[in-house]
């Protein structure tokens, strides 16, 4: 059984490979030896900021502990799902298909380094302070949202990789895509409600999570000009389908 991946994407090779490792390696590092300022360098909200705390903040500090905790599940559960329920359970176990599992875990990798090491950077260079920080306690990481930046840049990855290719075969692999996004979705809003970050930190880790697993996906998926193409008469008419198929 072919275990490929397919001719037409570009594949990540060894160098690229280390350059992943190097990346992450390089965010625990500064996670670990450079702390954030003591003192905030941005202390205020903007926009939208009070009024969307002031709605979605839960009243009790078990409620925002619950909050922060449920936001685990999209933070750490699409990264999961994406790397060990498709990339290993669904294609390489399921369809028998090694290399492309490889590839897939590969570009997951990519894109959840480089969010890693440029949200850390921003975190620690912006020292905005929690709206909960304590004086006692400073934390002065919030702009922006690193659960909300890894959620995105999840979702936005298997939203490109659905969209360029068929893993589960039917109707499954038109629902990945929106369910993502919702759980990401979601875990932005549980971290305005467990009030671990402002609005405006979880638009921005929105944006530039989606910005990342969208552009590392499509990098290495973006040579459709050989996927298969077929002319299928549908209700309204005639419409072209292309995609590819593992």
């Amino acid at each position: 059984m072919d275990s490929g991946w397919p001719e037409r994407f570009n594949r990540i090779g060894a160098v690229e490979t280390v350059a992943i490792g190097g990346i992450a390696a390089a965010a625990v590092l500064l996670e670990v030896l450079v702390k954030p300022p003591v003192a905030p360098r941005w202390n205020e909200a903007i926009l939208f900021d009070d009024s969307a705390r002031s709605a979605l903040r839960a009243g009790s500090e078990s409620g925002r502990s619950r909050a922060a905790t449920a936001s685990d599940i999209g933070y750490l559960g699409l990264p999961v799902y994406a790397i060990g329920v498709e990339a290993g359970l669904a294609v390489w176990l399921g369809k028998g298909k090694a290399d492309a599992a490889v590839q897939l875990a590969l570009i997951d990798a990519e894109a959840l380094a480089i969010n890693g090491l440029l949200s850390r950077v921003t975190q620690k260079a912006v020292g905005r302070a929690r709206p909960d920080a304590q004086p006692a306690t400073p934390d002065n990481t919030s702009f922006f949202s690193g659960h909300t930046s890894t959620a995105f840049t999840m979702a936005s990855a298997l939203c490109v990789q659905h969209a360029r290719l068929e893993v589960y075969g039917n109707a499954a692999d038109k629902v990945v895509c929106p369910a993502a996004l919702a759980v990401a979705a979601t875990t932005g809003i549980l971290r305005i409600v467990a009030d671990r970050h402002w609005a405006s930190d979880i638009l921005a880790g929105a944006i530039f999570g989606t910005a990342v697993g969208a552009s590392v996906s499509w990098v290495h998926l973006r040579e459709v000009g050989a996927a298969s193409a077929t002319l299928s008469l549908g209700p309204d008419g005639h419409s072209l389908v292309y995609g590819g198929v593992f």
